[in-house]
């Protein structure tokens, strides 16, 4: 028993001693070879500038001189000439009727309905209801509230079909008698409000109803700013607006050399971000002369009018060109070059290596990725045969070597090679080039984490942004949507294990 506990002790000791080891080795690795990835997917990037400025209408303020006023449209509702739009009260008291007739009449109406219906109360009228609920939640995600109020009753009737136990002729006749004391009390009590011409409601005033396209126009780009910085008295009767005209304009302030690009008549799309889903397409109808480097640009459109209904002094993009593909960190964008080293200067480098590339003459800090075999040869003299005695050409090695990209600095091939300095500075070694590069040749790369490793695959540049880029690939080994791509490393080449 006592050698049997003496093994026991030195087996589990030296399983600790193991578990330890390992667990010094994993920090020390997950210290010293940190990486960061990010994840591949195909996105839309736009070559835009941006801008800011205001968005104009022809706009009619409604006022009212009474205290207690009802609105009866709701915003963004489309009205025609004659309609009423609003029911002025005489008092507070007549507007406190007002709202019980109306909360009578929802009560009668579901009422009749519950009474007029022969449906059971059976899981036909569960998933009724349930499909009325659906449509009332879009209804708010999508912010139609035109036929939100409908709805709602709807949805009420429903429910108080199936739980009310109130619902008897008796009840409705109550009701129906309680509506019309009411109603008959209330007579005198209001005014209905009505609107001379069609157009668009909306209950935002902000004191820039009588900006007009024409008086943008006249307009320097400090005018406008000021115009739309300054503070807007608005009419203590005014309760709402119509906008008259489906045709609206956004004036805004851009640098000379994005408003030189333009001309009047010119169509261009313009986004509003999270006001309006998607590009709009406007044309370009005043450009100012220039001011301090600046004009003012006023653009027209005739769609969108309801969903930037509340917008006034907004930024904008002006969008000239959109580009889809491959979205990756540009931080993980690399420009590669592939050159032939001698046998025995191949052997002085190591993968994962920082060096000094020099190639035309500019220096980049690059490292090596790949280091491929002895197995390259120069080219064979004039009638030598290979392979024979003759045969004396020196074994070369193909390295790659990679530099974090930069859209200023594609090198310059035209010398047919380069040189490389190693990491400690000790030697500079002779490259030639691989490819037969030309002026048009940009070689670009990112490095995937693929399993454990990673992995180095070509791509082209289709946009470059500050924070990210849109690039394509092809090939068998192509970069794909939902691959990782390596964003920072301690140290990276191809086939590196993490």
């Amino acid at each position: 028993m006592k050698r049997s506990d003496a093994l026991l002790k030195v087996i589990s000791f030296v399983m600790f001693l193991a578990m330890a080891a390992y667990l010094a080795v994993y920090l020390v690795q997950r210290t010293t070879d940190s990486v960061q990835t990010a994840l591949v997917v195909t996105a839309t990037m736009s070559d835009s500038t941006s801008m800011s400025g205001l968005v104009v209408r022809e706009e009619l303020v409604l006022t009212s001189s009474e205290d207690y006023i009802d609105i009866t449209v709701s915003d963004g509702e489309k009205v025609g000439a004659g309609q009423t739009v609003a029911v002025a009260y005489s008092s507070e008291a007549a507007l406190e009727r007002a709202t019980q007739l109306h909360v009578l009449n929802q009560e009668i109406e579901e009422v009749s309905a519950a009474l007029d219906s022969t449906e059971d109360v059976t899981l036909t009228g569960d998933q009724t209801i349930y499909d009325a609920i659906i449509d009332l939640s879009y209804t708010m995600q999508i912010g139609d509230l035109t036929d939100m109020e409908s709805q709602e009753s709807a949805l009420a009737s429903l429910i108080f079909r199936t739980e009310s136990e109130d619902a008897t002729e008796e009840y409705l006749t109550e009701l129906q008698k309680e509506y019309y004391e009411l109603e008959q009390t209330s007579a005198g009590d209001s005014r209905e409000i009505t609107v001379g011409q069609a157009g668009v409601f909306s209950t935002l005033v902000d004191g820039y109803e009588g900006v007009s396209p024409e008086y943008i126009q006249s307009l320097t780009p400090s005018d406008l700013r000021s115009l739309i910085s300054a503070e807007r008295t608005v009419s203590s009767e005014a309760f709402g607006k119509l906008v008259i005209s489906y045709d609206w304009y956004y004036a805004a302030v851009l640098p000379e050399e994005d408003g030189a690009e333009l001309e009047e008549g010119d169509t261009v799309s313009l986004s509003f971000g999270r006001y309006y889903s998607g590009n709009l397409e406007a044309t370009v109808e005043y450009l100012s002369e220039a001011e301090d480097g600046e004009r003012v640009v006023l653009f027209s459109s005739n769609r969108g009018l309801t969903d930037l209904l509340a917008v006034r002094a907004v930024s904008a993009e002006l969008v000239y060109q959109e580009y889809t593909g491959l979205r990756v960190p540009t931080k993980a964008l690399y420009r590669y070059y592939v050159g032939y080293l001698s046998d025995e200067d191949g052997q002085k480098l190591t993968e994962g290596e920082t060096v000094t590339l020099t190639l035309g003459g500019v220096e980049y800090e690059a490292f090596v990725s790949e280091i491929g075999s002895a197995n390259a040869y120069g080219e064979l003299a004039d009638g030598v045969e290979s392979g024979s005695e003759e045969d004396t050409r020196p074994k070369r090695r193909q390295v790659v070597f990679c530099w974090a990209w930069a859209d200023e600095d594609a090198p310059d091939f035209s010398s047919g090679g380069g040189t490389v300095t190693t990491a400690d500075g000790s030697e500079t070694l002779a490259v030639t080039n691989y490819y037969d590069y030309d002026e048009e040749t940009d070689r670009m790369c990112v490095f995937t984490m693929t399993g454990l490793q990673a992995e180095r695959k070509k791509v082209s540049l289709i946009f470059a942004g500050e924070e990210y880029c849109l690039v394509s690939s092809d090939g068998t080994d192509a970069l794909r949507e939902g691959n990782e791509v390596i964003v920072q490393a301690t140290e990276l080449h191809n086939g590196k294990v993490f």
